[in-house]
């Protein structure tokens, strides 16, 4: 691992253990730690649920090896009531008890939630409600006392992920088209309220800060949005520092540190407590704002003009419609969340003062490339899937302090 050049530097994570063996066939799709034990659940494509504990010697080793009727797409554990949640690629939730020394399981209930592959589960302890999304393009909650669905609600493209308001009892859910639907839940149904639109393309993971009701958002774009839901003014920040897919979003709520991981296998280190300015709007105009050269669709200003049209840029501080030459600056601008050099005019540039170039995040690059990852905030903990089918466990303590 090595950290990344020319940005803010922070120790890197230390790595304390690497499971391998975690799957005969498929992929490792998910892993996460159990607080109560040193204990890690892993869920595969191999239709496999298994529960590593950590020994004497300092290796995890398995102690529970379950095989589901179809392969296993999705996980979620609560670490008070030891209840396993599995979503499966044939739609069914299967929930579990795991005992306290983490070697046996109970089957519980088994919830059919949908009627395609499931994306996401997220249990919600206080309503006994477990939430899941699925490729069938539909977003369902399931009572876990009765096992009744509850309601669900269908939007135009696969439902990637979850994540839920207790304050307010919103679900938040996150679909490929990159739209966030926002629905208010009730234990005889749901309401759809609004939805945020931010991605420009397949929103890949999810993660929220209860206390101060931050929803931040990733995925395909590279890019990551943190919804400031809470304060009830429509705000978004974007973040842009990563150069591949957003797979993985983590949050340590008592340092306001945003962890994302790309499939790249880079870990970005953000820090929420800072004040930031939202991204502007782009510009739409069919010539240079500066200059007045016509863009090349312009035909008609190309002919009045008497000059070659050129490509259309924008300044991405002031968001002006500007020619290659009139917005060819490049530099920073972490307050607006820009970690990499973009493109600006050349009077946005001049106003930029060094201290405005200060970063506000930080990027490691973690070997090989990233799967899936949780954080464990008590523990100061991260579990992290890889390519090759490796779990690895890292203490991020030093990282996000």
């Amino acid at each position: 691992m090595a950290a990344v050049q020319g940005r803010r530097t922070r120790k890197t994570p230390e790595v304390k253990s690497i499971l391998t063996g975690t799957t005969s066939s498929g992929s490792v799709n998910d892993a996460l730690l159990v607080d109560h034990e040193d204990a890690i659940i892993s869920v595969s494509g191999d239709k496999t649920l298994r529960v590593w504990a950590k020994r004497s010697t300092g290796q995890y080793w398995p102690t529970i090896c379950h095989v589901m009727s179809a392969a296993c797409t999705a996980l979620d554990y609560h670490n008070e009531s030891r209840k396993i949640f599995i979503g499966l690629s044939n739609g069914q939730i299967h929930g579990f008890e795991l005992s306290e020394d983490v070697n046996r399981i109970t089957p519980k209930q088994t919830y059919n939630a949908h009627s395609k592959g499931v994306t996401c589960v997220k249990y919600v302890p206080d309503h006994s409600w477990i939430l899941s999304t699925g490729r069938d393009k539909r977003f369902s909650f399931h009572c876990t006392r009765t096992g009744k669905v509850l309601g669900s609600y269908e939007v135009s493209a696969w439902c990637m992920k979850v994540e839920f308001d207790m304050e307010a009892k919103f679900a938040f859910i996150g679909d490929y088209s990159g739209v966030v639907h926002v629905l208010t839940l009730k234990p005889d149904g749901l309401t759809h309220m609004t939805t945020l639109r931010g991605h420009q393309n397949s929103i890949r993971a999810m993660t929220w800060d209860q206390g101060r009701r931050l929803l931040f958002t990733g995925g395909y774009d590279e890019i990551v949005v943190i919804w400031d839901i809470g304060s009830k003014q429509g705000d978004a920040f974007e973040l842009t520092g990563q150069k591949s897919i957003i797979v993985s979003l983590g949050y340590f709520s008592e340092t306001r540190q945003l962890l994302s991981a790309g499939e790249d296998g880079s870990i970005g280190v953000w820090d929420v407590a800072v004040d930031r300015k939202e991204s502007v709007e782009w510009q739409d105009s069919n010539i240079c704002s500066k200059c007045q050269t016509p863009f090349f669709w312009n035909i008609k200003g190309m002919w009045h003009m008497k000059k070659i049209g050129r490509r259309q840029h924008h300044c991405r501080k002031c968001g002006r419609a500007l020619c290659d030459s009139c917005s060819a600056e490049l530099s920073t601008y972490p307050k607006m969340g820009f970690e990499v050099e973009v493109r600006m005019c050349k009077e946005c540039n001049d106003s930029i003062s060094t201290d405005d170039r200060s970063p506000m995040a930080s990027f490691t690059k973690l070997h090989p490339p990233i799967r899936h990852m949780h954080v464990n905030e008590k523990k100061g903990l991260l579990v992290t899937v890889h390519s090759d089918e490796s779990i690895r466990l890292w203490d991020v303590t030093e990282m996000v302090s």
